[in-house]
């Protein structure tokens, strides 16, 4: 596991676990699916793990919920954490602990019921400056090194 950012002595992290799919467009991967926030951040899709679910199960529902899209061959390749300091929706140290997926697009099932996140398809070039957290942008790179990153386009 790769850890990101420093954690300082003293100082309560409030942990997030989450889970998050690297979605490509295409076999090539030149296209890489993000979430764009109404504060223009973006993200890689994803979110929270709730209690009793597990990562595969969060993604699915972030999936719903952020896009309208179901998702499959979840290939789970990449667990990462990051250390910052959140400032919404509150100012507060924070541990973003990220578990990783490499997944498919499939069909579009509903709206998306988060109304200020938008699915874009980014050019892979994009993605260090687009990124928020690093540790993300870190899964990004990694993805792209998996044999079985284009397993789903076979």
């Amino acid at each position: 596991m790769k850890v990101f950012g420093n954690k300082n002595i003293g100082v309560n992290y409030f942990v997030r676990k989450g889970a998050y799919a690297v979605i490509f467009r295409n076999q090539n991967r030149s296209e890489i699916g993000l979430i764009r926030t109404h504060e223009q951040q973006y993200f890689l899709p994803g979110g929270g793990i709730e209690k009793g679910e597990t990562a595969e199960d969060a993604l699915i529902r972030e999936m719903l919920e952020e896009t309208g899209y179901s998702i499959k061959n979840n290939y789970p390749f990449c667990h990462a954490q990051r250390y910052f300091v959140s400032t919404l929706p509150v100012k507060r140290p924070m541990l973003s602990d990220g578990y990783f997926f490499i997944s498919q697009l499939d069909q579009r099932i509903q709206k998306p019921t988060e109304k200020n996140n938008y699915f874009e398809w980014i050019n892979i070039k994009e993605c260090e400056k687009l990124l928020f957290h690093v540790h993300q942008y870190y899964a990004v790179q990694q993805a792209l090194k998996e044999e079985g990153a284009d397993h789903e386009f076979k």
